[in-house]
């Protein structure tokens, strides 16, 4: 059985986008996230099936490279499928194309189902993962990991989790994650650079209420282009690591 693809169109809007017109990263997150869920809901293995088993879908990895970021007012084709699985992990792929088909970003995912209650990686039901079509394998690819960020040299910013940060699987929205490490970077750098691409990995929880530190360390490559480096610490505990490219306007 191939894998089941699924597409959707999405019209980026002025809330979705920065002082450039260019969507956000957290954004391109979010419409990603809900083309799985869509995509899910049309199978009929949405959250609510889910939730029967006693599991939720959490995202451990992306690989994310762009060739364009979506701009405010464009509709953007959102293609994705699962492509493989094990017993513990899902691999994902998505295409998001413009009007005219021209690929704007391609992007991997690496997903895993935690145990609702206990919040605690476990065991993927074959129930929900078969209907994609995906191929069952002993091991699915593996994605590179970020490099570390240098804590002595870095800089960084306090957030608080607030009440709006947690979404309806009783976590902080993957999206906010990102918000966090982009915004400490400067409104300069970030007005005159745009995205060509980030790998992003979820390590640990974030509680609401507790406050978490967003570092950063900024390297400029052999290419000319820059990569930040990001980290969310939440107390001693590492919520999230990123690497992030950048090119001049």
């Amino acid at each position: 059985m191939e894998p089941t693809v699924f597409s959707e169109k999405h019209r980026v809007t002025y809330y979705e986008a920065d002082f450039t017109r260019r969507m956000t990263i957290a954004m391109l997150l979010d419409v990603i996230i809900l083309a799985s869920e869509d995509h899910s809901d049309e199978l009929g293995v949405g959250a609510e099936f889910v939730r029967q088993f006693g599991v939720t879908w959490v995202v451990i990895q992306y690989d994310v490279h762009i060739n364009r970021m979506p701009t405010v007012d464009e509709v953007i084709t959102i293609n994705t499928k699962s492509k493989s699985y094990n017993k513990y992990f899902a691999y994902r792929e998505f295409t998001i194309t413009d009007e005219k088909g021209n690929e704007l970003m391609n992007m991997t995912g690496l997903w895993a189902a935690m145990n609702y209650k206990e919040r605690k990686i476990a065991s993927i039901p074959k129930e929900t993962v078969e209907p994609f079509g995906a191929e069952k394998v002993n091991q699915v690819p593996k994605m590179p990991k970020p490099k570390k960020i240098d804590f002595d040299e870095a800089d960084k910013q306090t957030f608080t989790v607030r009440y709006t940060d947690i979404d309806s699987n009783q976590h902080v929205n993957n999206a906010h994650y990102m918000d966090w490490m982009v915004n400490v970077l400067p409104a300069e750098f970030l007005t005159n650079h745009t995205p060509t691409g980030f790998l992003l990995r979820y390590e640990n929880e974030v509680k609401y209420g507790s406050n978490v530190d967003s570092y950063y360390n900024m390297d400029k490559l052999e290419d000319g282009t820059i990569m930040t480096r990001h980290e969310i610490m939440s107390g001693d505990s590492h919520s999230a690591i990123a690497n992030i490219t950048w090119r001049e306007n």
